[in-house]
């Protein structure tokens, strides 16, 4: 059976899963599938957790408008990539999308400008990514094994038990010390797979503003989701 619920005149699919080894119910606002996730303990019914819903729906009201003012990427458009803020502009003809003083440059048919600045934003947080992490796990000797781009819409990274580091491309909008700041946070759960205060002191080692970029992104982290 489906749920819904109706906000600012749009009505909101509420995604219900049960989790065995949750003490309370947690709600969320995905903006990336625009739908409302609920996860619920193991014994609360699936009319307490759509009352709980309605009980918060001024907080998904607010939520909904902080994350819902799209950022085209459009000629003329200014995105920030890396801490810098450059104008996206059209140029047409053949080449490579590059970067000109404070402009970044995209050739080809206008109507692939947003796929081709979206595969070079990719391209380059990839890059950035990797050259971190590669730096990072050796000043603390760990080996990297694989390292992955995705459009996650809860975590900014993660670090899988085999070591496996996992990214969010968009963190490629945020400041250059934020991306390293995440970067450094997974790379730190290579050595450690928990945030004991061994981990953070590691953390610590290797990104010293750890704190500052950790607050950055709770109180910035969701416009990083408008862009596109």
């Amino acid at each position: 059976m489906s749920h819904t619920i109706l906000i600012n005149g749009s009505s909101l699919p509420v995604i219900i899963r049960k989790h065995p080894r949750s003490r309370r119910m947690i709600i969320r606002y995905q903006p990336l599938q625009h739908h409302v996730s609920l996860t619920l303990p193991r014994y609360t019914s699936i009319r307490q957790g759509l009352h709980f819903v309605e009980e918060k729906r001024a907080w998904l009201a607010d939520q909904i408008t902080e994350k819902a003012q799209p950022v085209p990427l459009a000629d003329g458009q200014i995105i920030p990539v890396l801490g810098n803020d450059y104008t996206l502009r059209h140029i047409g003809g053949r080449g490579v999308v590059s970067i000109d003083g404070d402009r970044i440059l995209i050739p080809g048919d206008e109507s692939f400008m947003k796929r081709r600045i979206l595969e070079w934003l990719k391209r380059q947080a990839r890059t950035e990514i990797t050259r971190l992490a590669t730096a990072k796990a050796e000043q603390i000797n760990k080996p990297l094994k694989r390292i992955s781009l995705r459009d996650t819409s809860t975590r900014w990274g993660s670090c899988s038990h085999d070591g496996n580091l996992s990214f969010s491309w968009r963190l490629i909008f945020a400041p250059y010390e934020v991306l390293e700041y995440v970067v450094g946070h997974e790379v730190a759960h290579i050595k450690h797979h928990n945030h004991s205060a061994a981990f953070w002191a590691t953390v610590g080692e290797i990104c010293p503003d750890y704190e500052k970029c950790r607050h950055w992104l709770k109180i910035y982290g969701s416009k990083l989701y408008s862009y596109n």
